[in-house]
């Protein structure tokens, strides 16, 4: 690998939530500790449950790191501060998205922008979940306790989890049809 992914991949602690919020002043670093162990007994639980569960911080701290590591997770910062693209380059590739649809990494490997062993590792950086309750949390159209929710009631009626949302009136089928088509984007443009 060259300098350039190494840089990527050092860079990959700084955007977890727990950094994040230790960062914003959210949390101590002591208190992040004390979640990650109770996140190893809590498997099922997401970490941002646990701190408000356990009182550390606010829901609103949650959301503001939540957003910060969103926005600094993009492809496009990824690659920005690793000084693989400019953001330039990255306007233009946006301005090109909106007109085309692709994804964002596509277009910056189709306009040489990037390589794509470069984009391979700011992806593996990003690590997104793209199953369908992630998306819908990360697009915002649901938040953790509706999607925890949902799952219970998954379990119990083994109805498929984007049926269970609309049911439960969380989503419209509208919403549902969104997500599924950048589901299908992303899974066809970018395989595991």
């Amino acid at each position: 690998m060259n300098d350039k992914t190494d840089r990527i991949r050092r860079d990959k602690d700084n955007y977890r939530l727990g950094q994040i919020l230790v960062q914003i002043g959210a949390i101590t670093s002591e208190q992040l500790k004390q979640a990650l162990i109770l996140k190893e007994e809590k498997k099922s639980k997401l970490l941002g449950q646990i701190f408000l569960e356990e009182g550390v911080c606010t829901d609103d701290d949650i959301k503001s790191a939540l957003h910060k590591q969103r926005d600094e997770t993009s492809i496009g910062q990824i690659l920005l501060r690793a000084g693989i693209i400019t953001q330039e380059q990255i306007n233009e590739a946006i301005k090109e998205q909106n007109e085309s649809g692709a994804l964002l990494g596509f277009i910056l490997v189709t306009n040489g922008f990037c390589t794509s062993d470069e984009l391979i590792e700011a992806l593996k950086i990003q690590d997104r979940d793209n199953r369908l309750g992630a998306l819908l949390l990360r697009e915002e159209y649901i938040n953790e306790f509706q999607l925890e929710e949902a799952l219970l009631e998954q379990q119990k009626s083994n109805i498929m989890l984007g049926e269970v949302l609309i049911r439960m009136d969380f989503i419209t089928s509208d919403d549902l049809a969104d997500i599924l088509i950048l589901q299908s984007r992303i899974n066809n443009e970018f395989p595991n």
